[in-house]
């Protein structure tokens, strides 16, 4: 088995020494702007809706109904956004949404982080069983459980409140961040552990001091993914919202719409609404992110 990883990691290298030169030797200017026009296409196919959306929040209605392709000068306005964000329930259900996200994302990091350096640097009975338990909850799917998980969160009565959401989100955002997590601690050097432990600290200073700084890509990763994963959920706060007071902005979408009639331009203007915060927290992280997914956070076991 030695010989065969071996000769596969050999067989590796060579490939990448190949396209290595490959792309030294006959990248020429000519190949580069193909490559790049070839980009350029495909970027442009795939943004091409979510530029079009982008576009008709900016126009009037009567553009949208007519078989006009592009908008003239006349036809412009921020009429349909000043509608949206005067929208009393669309407000609150955005005021939810960043509470609830926030919240998840706080919850989901604290504890994520105490667990994936118990797992990282303890050596425990379960250790593996409750890594593989950790990717065992992604695999299923989340409709297999809502009707038990309603009767659990009812019985404690959390219906209808922050606290049964944020919860409800933490369970799914905290098995995936520990993963995420306890393969970037385990790049960190034991060495580091020990030296801190020779000053005095304590395991907790050494995981405050030393572990969470120098772990800030792999949190930021972990981070941003639970913040989508509880911006964008719809089907769990379906279930524990009873009533305004609770629910988030994939509701709101539901109040430009009624069972006749769609007022698409108004939709799709707080779709965007929508989508800025995020677009605004990848601003901030992306470095983090990008880091954090290239330097083997993503490992496993």
């Amino acid at each position: 088995m030695a010989t065969d990883s071996s000769t596969h990691s050999s067989s590796d290298r060579s490939l990448i020494q190949r396209f290595d030169a490959w792309l030294a030797d006959d990248m020429s200017p000519r190949r580069l702007v193909g490559v790049y026009a070839i980009l350029s296409l495909y970027f442009v196919f795939l943004l091409l809706p979510v530029g079009y959306m982008l576009l008709v929040t900016f126009t009037s209605q009567e553009f949208l109904y007519s078989s006009q392709l592009i908008p003239s000068l006349g036809d412009f306005t921020i009429e349909n956004y000043l509608i949206v964000l005067q929208t009393g329930a669309f407000q609150g259900y955005f005021v939810n949404s960043v509470v609830i996200a926030v919240s998840t994302t706080a919850l989901t990091l604290v504890v994520g982080t105490l667990a994936a350096y118990s797992l990282s640097r303890f050596e425990f009975p379960g250790r593996q069983s409750i890594l593989l338990s950790f990717l065992a909850t992604q695999m299923l799917p989340l409709v297999l459980i809502l009707i038990p998980f309603f009767l659990l969160m009812f019985s404690l009565n959390l219906i209808d409140s922050y606290l049964g959401i944020v919860i409800a989100h933490s369970v799914g955002g905290i098995p995936l961040g520990t993963w995420l997590l306890k393969g970037y601690f385990d790049d960190i050097p034991t060495s580091l552990d020990e030296a801190a432990k020779m000053d005095g600290c304590s395991r907790l200073d050494i995981l405050w001091r030393i572990i969470v700084p120098l772990s800030l890509p792999g949190i930021a990763v972990a981070g941003f993914y639970t913040f989508i994963l509880s911006w964008n959920d719809y089907l769990l706060v379906s279930i524990l919202s009873q009533t305004a007071a609770t629910r988030t902005l994939p509701f709101g979408l539901q109040l430009f719409q009624s069972q006749n009639t769609v007022a698409w331009e108004l939709l799709l203007t707080a779709a965007t609404i929508t989508i800025v915060p995020v677009v605004v927290l990848f601003a901030f992280v992306q470095s983090y992110i990008v880091e954090g997914l290239a330097s083997g956070g993503m490992k496993g076991m």
